[in-house]
């Protein structure tokens, strides 16, 4: 902002200068002196409101930027409910763009502005989205242990709406750990209010039959299911996703019974109401493994190939997802600096009038003694020396805002490097990907070739068929090649560069199978996908890893994919 000096004939100032103007020109300063108007509760709810619209919306740099300016407003007047749900509400926009570390300190954050200044319904909600946040970064441990704090909050409270809600949460996790004793003991403390709830009874059932087809009890969990589907009180609180979950449900009890026919209906069924991609990536695995139970290999492999696209589609938009959480974290870092710098302005703003009143105040009082007194050349100096003095610290005021310029330059250049360093990091993890669809995928296809030669082997007519026999022996030999796996090698070299040298020259003793179970582990396949590539159990997976860990010497308290990780990361020179 370019500031205008103006200077006073001092002399002249003075010869019209009276006890009346005096009064009129401090009047008129304390009216028009730029006093900043108190900003309202009203407004900051009005900003918050605006934040979840647009949240709503999907337009989360918009949302974020109300939110945050809510959130200083109400910081600022400690009003807490204002500052809570501020807080609750940009941790839920971090959520939604997959940023989990940043969602969980604003949830904690409330957390803490809960338990300090308010009631415990606040602290449950809050409590109930931080188990969220770790359930869907895969830490179920640690998402159990907040849902159980909610669930003892809300049961201490009487308040059984919320009750309903954990106690399923509980459940859910409960089942992930097969501790089918514990599960069930939250469904019996369900069952005595969920009459009240129609789409908590759903749900309460839907579970029920989920516990016994874990215990084995598949004939109780297919009447339960069924006779949920048919029932028409509930459908109409029924959603999208509690009917994809009955119908996956039913088809797992199919498949269990070997009535895949059954199995792949309640799946196809379920894919026309999934809307998310990881539900239909899961719905189209079951379909393969049913379709390949049939032997109906044409199907099977076309929806491997539709799970692929899925696995695919969702690599693609969690690349998108963690390009626009950057995007928008850096747009709301500039925001809350120039909101910074703008309250800093502002309370400058106030100084420097502040000082400017008392310095025009103190140069009337002067200006008028000096009318009546010879000494008004002397004064007039002293005068003009505090105004340089002024300009001078005003010049000096002048640089450090170009230093701050400076350094919110430089700040933005080392923004716009983590920006690239974060894009290349989903790049390779999209590269990963893609080579862990394509070891699936030619897994897959060669499982397949292998039962095809196996039962074209099997024929009489095929074996007095010597050109038939030459082709099946080509196919053999081609199975047995590892010509696939050395290309696969240069792919993967190519995308993690200096992984694989690392790790020969730190662990010589692996061999050349260690080395590939080791890919697959640093690609964050899981063991039912190391499995199917390798043909092999899940068990078998968990004991090669075991095995492999203790030739590295790997630490037992050391994640394996971390120390792969620490690896394959080039060090800082």
């Amino acid at each position: 902002m370019k500031t205008e000096y103006k200077t006073f004939n001092f002399q002249h100032y003075s010869t019209i200068l009276n006890s009346k103007s005096l009064l009129f020109t401090v009047f008129f300063c304390l009216l028009f002196g730029g006093s900043i108007s108190a900003q309202t509760l009203a407004e900051a709810q009005a900003l918050k409101k605006q934040g979840l619209a647009a949240m709503n919306q999907h337009e989360y740099p918009v949302a974020l930027e109300y939110l945050t300016n809510a959130q200083v407003l109400a910081e600022k007047n400690n009003w807490y409910e204002e500052v809570f749900e501020t807080k609750n509400n940009i941790g839920i926009v971090y959520m939604n763009l997959s940023d989990y570390g940043e969602a969980l300190n604003y949830f904690l954050d409330a957390y803490t502005i809960a338990i300090k200044h308010l009631d415990s319904n606040n602290e449950m909600s809050v409590l109930n989205n931080i188990a969220v946040i770790y359930c869907m970064d895969k830490n179920f441990k640690k998402g159990r242990e907040y849902y159980l704090k909610a669930y003892e909050l809300a049961k201490k409270t009487n308040n059984k709406a919320k009750m309903g809600v954990y106690a399923m949460n509980l459940v859910k996790v409960a089942h992930l750990f097969n501790e089918l004793d514990t599960a069930r003991n939250y469904l019996e403390e369900v069952k005595a209010f969920s009459e009240e709830d129609p789409a908590l009874h759903f749900e309460l059932q839907a579970m029920t039959a989920d516990n016994y087809m874990l215990r084995g009890d598949l004939k109780t969990a297919k009447k339960i299911l069924l006779d949920l589907e048919a029932q028409p009180k509930v459908k109409g609180f029924r959603t999208k996703d509690n009917t994809s979950t009955l119908l996956n449900l039913l088809s797992r009890v199919y498949y269990l019974e070997k009535n895949y026919d059954r199995s792949i209906y309640y799946l196809n069924a379920s894919l026309k109401v999934a809307e998310d991609l990881e539900t239909k990536a899961d719905v189209y695995s079951s379909l393969s493994d049913s379709y390949a139970m049939k032997k109906d290999y044409g199907k099977a492999l076309e929806a491997t190939k539709m799970m692929i696209s899925a696995t695919d589609s969702i690599a693609k938009r969690k690349n998108e997802k963690l390009y626009e959480n950057n995007k928008v974290k850096f747009e709301v870092m500039n925001y809350k600096s120039d909101l910074k710098a703008s309250v800093a302005a502002s309370k400058l703003e106030r100084k420097i009038f502040g000082i400017a009143l008392f310095l025009l105040v103190v140069f009337i009082f002067f200006g008028y003694r000096s009318f009546r007194n010879r000494s008004i050349k002397q004064e007039q100096k002293k005068i003009i020396a505090e105004g340089q003095q002024k300009i001078i610290a005003l010049e000096l005021e002048k640089e450090k805002s170009d230093n701050l310029l400076l350094e919110k330059h430089i700040k933005e250049i080392a923004n716009e490097a983590l920006l690239e360093q974060e894009r290349l990091k989903g790049e390779i993890e999209q590269r990963n990907r893609k080579l862990s669809a394509k070891a699936l995928y030619l897994s897959g296809r060669n499982a397949m070739i292998e039962e095809m030669v196996q039962s074209l082997s099997n024929l009489d007519s095929v074996s007095q068929n010597h050109l038939i026999k030459n082709h099946i022996k080509a196919l053999k030999e081609h199975l047995k090649s590892d010509s696939e796996w050395d290309e696969f090698i240069v792919h993967f070299e190519e995308v993690n560069q200096g992984l694989l040298t690392a790790l020969k020259d730190k662990h010589p003793q692996l061999n050349a199978n260690d080395i590939r179970f080791i890919c697959y582990v640093y690609m964050n396949l899981s063991f039912k996908e190391i499995g199917a590539i390798l043909n092999i159990t899940q068990e078998a997976c968990r004991k090669r890893k075991e095995r492999i860990s203790g030739k590295m010497d790997i630490d037992k308290n050391t994640s394996f994919y971390e120390y792969l990780s620490s690896i394959g990361r080039p060090s800082n020179t």
